[in-house]
């Protein structure tokens, strides 16, 4: 790569990432991951997450795996030195040029490269499914620690989600026996809950009420396997965490469900 390349736009990023994928693909049977990341041994001998992707960038990705060459695999944890951080940082990095784009992967991998030195190794992740639990590898297991995290996975194979409602939702609810949630109107591709009580407390009191006068907070299982199919999203805050699950899926969603779906919640407007 020429030190002074530059990509400034984002079609030339993704032209760039279209011709790494496929130099990868032609040389190790390349496939873009669902999820890529990229750790470090931590003093105490944890391992310390640096940066996740889901669903993945794929620029870094593929440079990572032109580095790694035939290291690469469908589902892998690779040691990467410093040297080889480097040239990955090199092939991926004229894309900080455009700033239409965040780029925190190339952001994480400067601060990771300080943080071990000359002569210490990172740890690149690749899966091609997030939906397994304990692989044995600590580096894997912690990617997925990380996609998943903020959960409550019981001991029964299930996993404790939540959802605020309004009144009509409710009513919906109710003419199912409180087994089912109701499909997605067509202006709602996504169904939303939450994963912990707080969160749907405050969705509750803060929107439903005003939306509707009153706002209900529901608790329900699914199995675990099901919802882990879904990365953990951030809508704000620390503890504003949530899955998206397209409209799509929601039948299967609940033929996923455990039992029934609670009222754990009410608020209502003054």
């Amino acid at each position: 790569m020429s030190g002074t390349e530059a990509w400034t736009t984002p079609e030339q990023i993704a032209a760039k990432t279209t011709e790494f994928e496929a130099a990868a693909s032609a040389a190790l049977g390349y496939v873009r991951p669902a999820a890529f990341g990229i750790c470090h041994d931590g003093p105490d001998g944890s391992v310390v997450v640096d940066r996740v992707n889901v669903p993945v960038r794929p620029l870094p990705a593929a440079a990572m795996a032109l580095v790694l060459g035939e290291r690469w695999a469908p589902n892998c944890a690779v040691r990467v030195s410093a040297a080889e951080l480097d040239r990955a940082r090199t092939i991926a990095g004229p894309a900080e040029a455009c700033i239409e784009m965040p780029h925190p992967n190339l952001i994480a991998w400067r601060y990771l490269r300080e943080e071990i030195g000359d002569h210490g190794t990172a740890v690149a992740v690749y899966l091609d499914r997030i939906d397994m639990t304990d692989t044995g590898d600590a580096y894997v297991n912690a990617v997925l620690g990380e996609i998943h995290r903020g959960r409550i996975e019981n001991a029964d194979g299930t996993t404790t989600l939540w959802r605020p409602v309004g009144p009509a939702e409710l009513d919906l609810l109710r003419a199912s026996g409180m087994t089912a949630w109701p499909p997605r109107l067509p202006d709602q591709p996504i169904f939303y809950p939450v994963l912990n009580q707080d969160y749907a407390e405050h969705i509750a009191r803060e929107w439903n009420v005003a939306a509707s006068g009153s706002g209900y907070v529901t608790r329900f299982n699914v199995l675990t396997s099901f919802a882990r199919r879904y990365p953990t999203q951030q809508a704000g805050g620390a503890g504003h965490l949530e899955l998206w699950i397209p409209a799509e899926d929601v039948d299967e969603l609940n033929r996923s469900i455990v039992g029934p779906i609670e009222i754990v919640g009410e608020h209502r407007g003054l």
